[in-house]
């Protein structure tokens, strides 16, 4: 069963993590031996391992988020995507574009920008499987990158098509996922901030999808209600209602019942990830990975089908490499090959092959095709 993943950091792991997506991910595991000592872990991705895996088609993010709070005499090794300013992070973001494009001159991906180049796309995998490229749409995860919301058209005319407003912590856009720290007193449940209501409009002018991942409860609810003419998605989020929180994981980054309604009564599509403590209640980091199950995440697969009704809304949105790696991810997903894992969970728990193809691409599909733009 082949597979569209909703999200991963591709480009991040390149320039961030210093991680060659061309290699094969055992490669990168070798390079990185005996362990790196970050968050990074154990790899799991690179465009080889996809192949393997089928994942024909993912939605690919550039990053890099703005704190101008950061201690400017902390470690200036680059593990994480933290920039003084906006400016900086606008640069970052373009390095990660231009690597992307560098990659599909090289005929390892293809950039998808509109619905008949995914039909495309499709197309030639079902022809030519062992030569065509893998798919990339890419997003942005957190705007900060964009320094003002009238940039986006001269991102939206690079390639850029859906969009984050907020990452971990708050943006000059909206307030994201917020700090267990209750000394951090910046990244915090709020609302959008007038720059973020100015983004979402030039986003509705663009008929760009939003996605809602990673925004605290505030922001979630204003930017739900602000965008309801446009089209929202989740690419990464699981069910608080099994997850509540977990070490180092704000229970707002888990999506409470009456958000993923709002996701599905927009027809919009919810990604699960595959970090266990997005996935199992009590998990931290000295905890056995081998102890949670591929059920744990079909647990929460499972949760969204009965909040929705049925198995079109729900899908994959591995976040494979961000931010962890396979010391953290379910027993049996050693790598994004592995995700096919998933298609044969649900099967073995009664999804009908229907149901398990919807899952592992076809909402996805179903998605992009009705909000990618014309050619």
């Amino acid at each position: 069963m082949w597979v569209f993943d909703g999200h991963l950091d591709l480009a991040m792991n390149a320039l961030v993590y210093e991680r060659d997506q061309t290699s094969d991910h055992a490669a990168l595991r070798r390079r990185e031996a005996p362990g790196v000592q970050d968050d990074r872990g154990r790899c799991m991705v690179s465009l080889p391992a996809m192949r393997r895996g089928d994942v024909r088609l993912c939605v690919a993010t550039i990053l890099a988020r703005a704190k101008p709070w950061i201690d400017p005499c902390r470690s200036i090794a680059r593990s994480s995507g933290d920039w003084p300013s906006p400016d900086m992070a606008h640069a970052m973001c373009h390095g990660q574009l231009a690597y992307y494009r560098l990659l599909e001159q090289r005929g390892q991906i293809t950039i998808l920008t509109d619905r008949d180049a995914l039909a495309m796309h499709l197309e030639l995998w079902d022809e030519s499987p062992d030569d065509a490229p893998i798919g990339v749409i890419l997003t942005m995860e957190g705007a900060d990158g964009i320094t003002e919301p009238a940039e986006l058209d001269d991102w939206h005319a690079a390639g850029l098509r859906t969009l984050m407003l907020a990452h971990f912590g708050r943006s000059h856009y909206a307030h994201g996922t917020p700090s267990t720290d209750p000394t951090n007193t910046h990244d915090v449940d709020g609302p959008l901030t007038d720059l973020g209501r100015a983004l979402l409009e030039r986003m509705l002018a663009l008929r760009m999808p939003l996605d809602l991942s990673h925004l605290s409860d505030q922001s979630f609810a204003e930017a739900a209600e602000r965008y309801s003419g446009g089209a929202v998605y989740a690419s990464h989020s699981s069910c608080r209602a099994i997850v509540s929180g977990n070490d180092h994981v704000h229970p707002m980054r888990m999506l409470d019942d009456a958000q993923i309604k709002t996701v599905v009564e927009a027809d919009g599509v919810i990604g699960v990830p595959v970090f266990n403590a997005f996935l199992e209640p009590g998990y931290h980091r000295g905890s056995d990975p081998d102890g949670v199950p591929i059920d744990r995440l079909a647990d929460h697969i499972d949760h969204i089908c009965q909040l929705a009704g049925d198995a079109a809304h729900v899908a994959i949105g591995s976040d494979a490499d961000g931010g962890f790696g396979a010391e953290h991810t379910p027993a049996g997903l050693e790598s994004i090959a592995d995700c096919c894992r998933i298609g044969d969970t649900l099967a073995r728990r009664g999804y009908g092959d229907a149901q398990v193809a919807a899952v592992m691409h076809g909402n996805w599909v179903r998605f992009f095709t009705r909000h990618l733009p014309p050619r």
